[in-house]
């Protein structure tokens, strides 16, 4: 009888139909590149339609499409077959068709000239550029037919565009207002290389422009690096530049995909040319804060300070662990280093203007009025040092008419300054129309404070004690909500500062950045699933954002969900093919999921993409260590494979130390491959060492306790654990970890406690259930285990091995028709897992079903290499179900992996038994009683030996 095809048809993101295919011509052409996976498909006739990557069938072959580096083959008619026969109406389109059209936002590029005068002698650096490889992108497939369109229809589109051009050339603005938002330029690629004397002149005006220290002259400053780094792409210290202009504008940007992106493609490309210097290590101080990532920023600048030599911008790496400093509200060790930077780099305002107001956040007014008196000589217009010097004479030398002249005139200034410094000048100036009896003055005043800063309460009152509306729109701009949760955030307040970014992203809808940054907080408050679904909104909001895929994918990985993790990826992969940060969020994926060869792959690819990424070096050596781990030297092949991943984990490790020293990650991971390969001593020291370095965090002895407690020494473990929960009652990692010490020590009762702390400090996160499940499992507690696991599953059905601890309790509790139930649903979840294979093979062999005890030991060995014990279990069911020899060639292979265990001599001798070997069976039960004088059996195998005949 012939086997019964299944047919597909498929229906493209486009909306068109295709098909039917059978199960192996529709692979085929995924394995071509066809169909990416966002496609629709069904089952030809009567199917529902889902997505093409949801089907079980088809996820392994576009997961190997995905990570081999395929071009996809053109599209051509003899893949593109015609449906026999109409087409039931649930299988045609119920979606609208996608507009092919898409809106385009024009950007205003200008850039605007900056008059040349005569400048000090700029700073020269010059350095070989290495580029990276090529790289094979993937075919985005919605941009081939729209390019089809595009076409069919090439005259009235240019027509179009032309009518589009010129709108906005007479209707655009030379610049941007005061109140709106700036776009960061990023340098583009292919521009003619400039001489020597046209870089000279350039730098020399952006220098000025930067120690002018104003937005508007940061803007001057950003066009002309941003030209030079087109001219010349190899001049680090102009891309050191470039990033500290990023910082100063990154209050005033957009902070949208397209600023995201200048940021970290300048970072990126600087790292490439130089992965350990001090000017790519500025761009990366500034791509971490502009990401909120505040301490590792923080941990950057001192790393670089710590080894920095007399270079160039070594003023703004003082500058910058000064503003973090200030951040943290440590305003005495802030001055020390501004005033560093000050003398460093004398002729730039910036330091200056900070001393000015760190010394009047210290009630030190002659000094601070010295600084902004020094900056206003060097630059009258400077509104920020007007503003704060007011303030000064108002409020520290109560000299009202000279706070009137500054601050009257900065206020009649429309240049940018922080929104809370400039209300507060408004409502200072308002005091000082109050003290002159000028009401109505004073009342415009404060209605522009209150209307800059809605939410301070002093303004409003002041409003409404001058007779204005107390019904003004209170709502913040969305700048300022962004603001004040960039602030709560940096204060570990992610409560406050998840609200924040909601607000902004209510006020303003497109604002992906809001989105994600408040999915990252709600994943910090352990709302996982609302994280989530914000960063699907952040998505939505800006497809173009590819940060918000990208930790998507991380935070679905976490909770277990690898098929929409790859989905995330595999959206984002064709809004920008070869993207590192996708690559490598794969290669995360692949390494969660076990499959540690696919993780290499895919991390090989992202530094192919980007050579310099901390990240993918951690997950190189994470994975090179697991296959390390994993590989048994049982074949000369065996045991070379197993150096070499041995090596890669600590080239890998090292590489990432090397890159930044300061990262934890990367020396957490350092750090455990040291104890893996030197021995536990090794890692122990490095982390201790670390420990004292920094003091002040927590990860560090959590890996500690890791590294204890996988060498077995839960003492030592539990005792780090122990120290962390108590300095940080929120850690769940490390209440899981003190969990697990304590079962292993036998302190039932306490274990259970700290698995329930974990419990409760993230609701939505199954792990501390399922340790708790284990738990009353290893207590014989088989029932309330299986309920425990149920739970577990309930929380999150994708948790892994649920369903097979499930199993395994019923087995132990001699249910085996729920223990076979429940490993078949594990291994429908898990299909690459052997456990539920050697699981299955138990059960059956309780059963004595040996035929089907013995495919299912076959199928785990298959899918993963075993010890001894597993072969010897799989050789007596094949012995018990007829098949001797292959029992035997299964001998073999467990004595070349461990020749001293006993369980292989008895086997031995039962397989001798069949064969009427009768002195080799004797000898083979007489070697296994003399390995375990011990054996339960013992009084069963001496019986056995007289009954044969050997007694």
């Amino acid at each position: 009888m012939s086997r019964i095809q299944i047919h597909w048809i498929v229906r493209t993101t486009g909306g068109q139909t295709k098909g039917p295919y059978t199960t192996e011509a529709l692979l085929k052409l995924i394995g071509e590149g066809v169909f990416s996976g966002s496609e629709m498909v069904s089952r030809y006739p009567g199917g529902q339609w889902s997505q093409l990557s949801q089907e079980p069938q088809f996820y392994d072959k576009l997961l190997e499409a995905l990570e081999g580096s395929v071009e996809p083959v053109p599209k051509s008619n003899a893949h593109e077959e015609t449906i026999v026969g109409p087409v039931p109406e649930h299988l045609k389109n119920p979606q609208a068709q996608r507009s092919i059209l898409e809106k385009t936002e024009v950007r205003n590029s200008t850039r605007t000239p900056t008059p040349q005068s005569p400048l000090p002698k700029p700073h020269q650096a010059s350095h070989t550029s290495s580029m990276p490889g090529p790289i094979i992108e993937l075919k985005n497939i919605a941009q081939a037919q729209k390019q089809e369109f595009m076409k069919s229809s090439k005259l009235p589109l240019i027509l179009v565009a032309v009518a589009l051009l010129l709108v906005v050339y007479v209707l655009l603005p030379d610049g941007p207002d005061a109140g709106e938002k700036i776009s960061l330029l990023a340098p583009s690629k292919g521009s003619a290389a400039m001489s020597d004397s046209q870089i000279k002149d350039k730098l020399s005006v952006a220098l000025k422009a930067i120690e002018a220290d104003t937005i508007e002259s940061y803007l001057d400053a950003q066009n002309n690096l941003v030209a030079i780094v087109e001219g010349s792409p190899s001049n680090l210290e102009v891309r050191g530049l470039l990033c500290l202009v990023y910082k100063e504008l990154w209050p005033f940007a957009k902070q949208d995909a397209a600023d995201v992106r200048a940021v970290s493609s300048v970072t990126q490309s600087t790292r490439a040319l130089n992965a350990v210097g001090l000017y790519g290590s500025i761009c990366e101080i500034v791509n971490l804060q502009t990401s909120g990532h505040y301490k590792e920023a923080r941990g950057v600048a001192e790393s670089a300070l710590e080894s920095a030599e007399r270079f160039s911008l070594l003023a703004v790496l003082y500058q910058f662990k000064a503003e973090l400093l200030e951040a943290d509200k440590d305003y005495m060790n802030a001055t020390p280093y501004y005033d560093k930077a000050a003398q460093l780099w004398d002729t730039w305002l910036r330091p200056q203007v900070k001393l000015g107001a760190m010394a009047a956040q210290q009630s030190q007014g002659p000094k601070a009025s010295q600084y902004l008196r020094a900056v206003l000589a060097k630059n009258p217009g400077h509104r920020e040092a007007k503003i704060r010097l007011g303030i000064l004479e108002y409020k520290a030398f109560k000299q009202d008419e000279n706070a009137f002249k500054f601050l009257k005139s900065a206020m009649s200034s429309d240049a940018r300054v922080e929104r809370d410094l400039e209300a507060l000048g408004y409502y200072t100036l308002a005091e000082l129309h109050l003290a002159k009896s000028e009401k109505s003055a004073a009342l415009t005043a404060a209605q522009n404070a209150y209307r800059l800063s809605p939410n301070n309460g002093q303004f409003k009152q002041m409003v409404v004690r001058l007779g204005g509306s107390d019904k003004l729109k209170e709502k913040s701009t969305n700048s300022e909500m962004m603001f004040i949760g960039d602030q709560y955030a940096r204060s570990g307040d992610c409560l406050a500062a998840q609200a924040e970014y909601k607000a902004a992203f209510e006020l303003e809808p497109k604002n992906g950045m809001a989105a994600v940054k408040a999915a990252k907080c709600l994943w910090q408050l352990n709302q996982s699933f609302e994280a989530i679904e914000w960063l699907t909104k952040a998505i939505k909001a800006d497809p173009s954002l590819i940060t918000a895929y990208v930790l998507q994918a991380d935070y679905m990985s976490q909770r277990y969900n690898f098929l929409g993790a790859t989905n995330a990826l595999t959206n984002a992969a064709r809004v920008s093919p070869n993207n590192y940060e996708v690559l490598r969020g794969m290669a995360l994926i692949e390494f969660r999921r076990n499959n540690f060869q696919g993780a290499v792959n895919f991390a090989q690819r992202a530094l192919r993409a980007y050579d310099a990424d901390i990240d993918t070096y951690t997950i190189l050596a994470k994975s090179s260590a697991s296959l390390y781990a994993s590989t048994i030297a049982a074949t000369k092949k065996d045991a070379e494979a197993r150096e070499t991943y041995q090596r890669d984990a600590l080239r890998f490790a090292t590489k990432a130390v090397e890159i930044d020293a300061t990262n934890t990650e990367g020396q957490i991971t350092y750090a455990k491959v040291m104890a893996q390969i030197n021995g536990i001593d090794s890692g122990v020291n490095y982390l201790q060492e670390l420990i004292k370095k920094y003091s002040y965090s927590v990860e560090y002895r959590v890996a500690l306790a890791e590294i204890y407690r996988a060498e077995e020494r839960y003492a030592q473990a539990k005792e780090y654990y122990e120290q962390v929960t108590e300095a940080d009652p929120k850690n769940k990692k490390a209440f899981i970890g003190l969990g697990e010490s304590y079962k292993a020590l036998g302190l039932i009762e306490p274990s259970l406690r700290a698995f329930l702390s974990a419990a409760v400090l993230d609701p939505s996160d199954a792990e501390a259930l399922f340790q708790v499940g284990k738990l009353r499992l290893e207590s014989n507690q088989f029932d309330k285990a299986i309920e425990q696991f149920k739970r577990v599953q309930t929380i999150n059905p994708q948790f892994p091995r649920a369903a097979y601890f499930i199993g395994k309790a019923a087995m132990m509790a001699g249910n085996y028709n729920l223990a076979l139930e429940a490993v078949k649903k594990e291994k429908q979840a898990n299909p690459n897992l052997a456990d539920s294979y050697l699981l299955a093979g138990e059960i059956f062999n309780a059963k004595k079903q040996f035929a089907e005890c013995a495919a299912e030991y076959s199928q785990a060995m298959k899918l993963h290499s075993q010890g001894a014990d597993i072969y010897v279990k799989a050789a007596q069911c094949y012995r018990q179900s007829g098949s001797v020899d292959i029992a035997q060639d299964l001998l073999s292979m467990a004595s070349a992996r461990e020749s001293g265990y006993a369980d292989i001599y008895k086997e031995q001798g039962a397989i001798y038994e069949i064969r009427g070997d009768i002195r080799a069976a004797v000898q083979s039960y007489n070697k296994y009683l003399g390995l375990s004088p011990n054996a339960p059996d013992r009084g069963e195998i001496e019986a056995r030996i007289n009954r044969i005949g050997g007694g």
